[in-house]
């Protein structure tokens, strides 16, 4: 959407794998926050701790937009450091580095014009998938998206090692768990039915796709993925 010489990014020191990262994709880069301030739309990409030491440096201009990835920094603090009301809060999964992930995000519609919540939901489905939500379901939807990337992974790991069990070379046997797992996900997307009604297709009558499914039922598979959710979700309200 806009080419590297557009950007300007700050970082701790010149020597930081960060600043180093940003100047060979051809970014300008700097050690000053206030800087960086001076753009028409700036992200806050910091460690929760770190957003108001962060925002105390800078001074935005009245159109500036303050986008913030940090984690647990709710709107009503982010404009309080900031100084400013035009704030959006988002919260990418790891995915979105290869433009494949989700982003949700939210912010008070009140203060953006409405061609300026276009750009943001433009910004936002160019990494994937931007849904915006009222504030109060980004704690749980998080608990999906960006903390379900670790269950996913686990699928695949698990899913592979049973097919190393059965005979096949663990490089394939990932490309295969991994290329099984994105083509589900796109049946859902794209078809528009159930996920039961997907997996009973696959289940022929006395078949060893249902004595599959059946070891899984065993296992507690499902109600372990809702455990994790549910874990992930009271260990985020935890954090605050």
């Amino acid at each position: 959407l806009v080419p590297a010489e557009n950007f300007i990014v700050s970082a701790t020191s010149e020597s930081s794998q960060n600043f180093k990262i940003c100047q060979d994709i051809g970014a300008h880069c700097t050690t000053s926050n206030a800087e960086v301030a001076k753009a028409a739309i700036v992200f806050i990409a910091v460690k929760p701790h770190l957003v108001r030491p962060v925002l105390a440096e800078c001074e935005f201009s009245d159109d500036a937009l303050l986008i913030s990835v940090a984690t647990r920094v709710k709107l009503v603090a982010l404009t309080e450091a900031s100084r400013t009301r035009r704030v959006i809060r988002a919260l990418p999964n790891t995915a979105t580095r290869l433009c494949q992930g989700v982003a949700i995000y939210t912010y008070n519609k009140g203060q953006l014009t409405v061609v300026e919540q276009a750009s943001v939901e433009l910004l936002m489905d160019s990494l994937g998938s931007g849904r915006y939500v009222p504030e109060s379901l980004l704690q749980p939807m998080s608990a999906v998206s960006a903390c379900g990337m670790a269950y996913m992974y686990m699928g695949i790991e698990a899913m592979a090692d049973g097919g190393v069990k059965a005979g096949i070379p663990r490089a394939l046997a990932y490309e295969l768990a991994a290329q099984t797992m994105k083509g589900a996900a796109v049946m859902v997307q794209e078809t528009g039915l159930h996920p039961g009604a997907l997996k009973d297709a696959v289940c022929s009558p006395g078949g060893s796709t249902i004595a599959g499914v059946h070891a899984l039922e065993k296992s507690g598979y499902r109600a372990s993925l809702m455990d994790a959710v549910e874990a992930t979700f009271i260990r985020v309200k935890q954090l605050g």
